[in-house]
């Protein structure tokens, strides 16, 4: 009996011990699963908190490019004319021919509220102490003023005109003239024609086809067009449109009109992932061509709203604009050979695309004063000045003929809001002078006032 009892010694203490286990494993199982719970609700919380920041910092956004619109364009408009007729010149009715002669057109300024929206927007969603910053260096005192500030989360937007690239859409649609195409073809060829993107047209394709420069400018103009004879830009088509869109894997069939997105070039003949990198910033389907109140109602580039912003330098485009003057006629060579290469024309656009990015241009006269001594717009301690003051003076011809000049109609908005570990980020294109042809809102004539979205994505 001693024995036994002997043997039964420690049971107790193993029972302890497995319940001790099972306790433990269960209160971390319902430990973990609350600290995942927690998470998740947090995170939604977030969520939704940085949707409505994004959201916000859209409408502030939308609220400065009304006052652009309605305010400063023509405040602008009228300082521009006072200061032309101060100096006794013509302003920027003046040609590109007229040189440096037109006083307004040589200053070429312009003020664009919607280039501050960052330190404008710092008002509503900083911190209190960036609010009172921001406020210090206006002389304003914010302390006692309310609903300045956000205790948690923060949100950004970055406002771009669509209306300084060129547009796709001028090659298709039901209103579509030889006119329009014959201008897309030229700005193509002129954006495509720099001897760095050469090894684009050298490659095959995914497909193993080969297309040149002239090729997928053709293949552009035929994707949006109703017709299915093949362009050609001196008027005269042999052949229709054969790209064989149908004989690939993933089969479909042109488009035959606009283009409803930028990414849609994709399905091009000719465009690869090489290219969409290398202008796609350089090219926009907005506003639609013809449409009224659209500064390139003509689908010229309008360089009143060229930047170098949300898509990096600008310089390709302001070339391809003024190789595209220089070659309005693409059988015969430009007056100034010296337009077609690249070490002549690059420093000097990179100069204009510093100066449209800064104060904006206000005529074609201002652009051909700067092509006319490129080193009188740089200063002396400027890394360009040295190699500015040997270049001779450009000439592009007729600058109107491929460009205007005035104020935006689209916006690109890309709004950012930040709460806690989730980030929101939507791009918006807002029309200022479209109309609502469904409206589903509760208010149509204030969604009119502030600008029709024709595009929201959010990410």
């Amino acid at each position: 009996m001693r024995r036994a009892r002997n043997r039964e010694r420690g049971v107790a203490l193993l029972l302890v011990l497995t319940w001790i286990a099972l306790m433990v494993a269960l209160v971390g199982q319902f430990t973990y699963g609350t600290n995942v719970d927690a998470a998740q609700a947090a995170n939604a919380r977030d969520e939704l908190r940085a949707h409505y920041l994004a959201v916000s910092s859209v409408n502030l956004a939308r609220m400065l490019i009304k006052i652009q619109k309605q305010f400063v364009d023509p405040i602008m408009g009228q300082a521009q004319k006072l200061i032309s007729t101060a100096m006794g010149g013509a302003g920027g009715a003046s040609g590109a021919g007229g040189a440096s002669g037109s006083a307004s057109g040589g200053l070429g300024f312009s003020l664009r509220v919607t280039d501050y929206a960052g330190p404008l927007m710092g008002f509503f969603s900083g911190s209190k102490d960036e609010v009172a910053g921001l406020g210090s260096l206006i002389g304003l005192d914010t302390s006692a003023v309310k609903g300045l500030g956000l205790k948690s989360g923060t949100f950004d937007a970055e406002i771009t005109p669509e209306d300084g690239k060129i547009n796709v859409n001028c090659g298709g649609g039901f209103n579509v003239s030889p006119d329009k195409q014959k201008m897309l073809f030229r700005l193509l060829m002129g954006l495509m024609y720099s001897r760095r993107f050469d090894r684009l047209f050298s490659e095959s394709d995914a497909n193993g086809q080969f297309a040149t420069r002239a090729d997928v400018a053709r293949a552009i103009i035929d994707w949006s067009d109703t017709d299915e004879q093949g362009f050609s830009p001196d008027g005269v088509s042999a052949s229709g449109e054969d790209y064989r869109y149908d004989d690939r894997d993933d089969r479909y069939r042109a488009h035959n009109d606009p283009f409803d997105t930028i990414e849609e070039l994709k399905l091009v003949r000719g465009v690869t992932d090489g290219f969409m990198e290398a202008f796609q910033p350089h090219l926009t389907v907005y506003p639609f061509p013809g449409a009224a109140g659209s500064a390139n109602a003509g689908c010229k580039v309008n360089l009143s709203a060229i930047t170098n912003k949300n898509g990096g330098d600008c310089t390709p485009l302001i070339m391809g604009v003024l190789r595209a003057a220089a070659m309005l006629d693409q059988t015969k060579p430009p007056t100034d050979l010296a337009i077609l290469d690249d070490t002549r024309l690059y420093p000097v656009a990179s100069v204009l695309c510093d100066r449209a990015s800064a104060s904006g241009f206000d005529s074609a006269a201002a652009i051909t004063a700067v092509l006319q001594n490129p080193s009188q717009a740089v200063l002396p301690d400027d890394p360009r000045y040295k190699l500015l003051r040997t270049l001779p003076a450009l000439n592009v011809g007729d600058l109107n003929a491929v460009a205007t000049f005035g104020s935006p109609r689209t916006y690109r908005i890309v709004a950012v809001g930040e709460a806690g570990k989730v980030k929101k980020k939507i791009t918006a294109i807002v029309d200022t002078a479209g109309f609502l042809s469904n409206p589903l809102t509760l208010n149509a004539s204030a969604e009119q006032a502030a600008g029709i979205l024709r595009y929201w994505r959010e990410e």
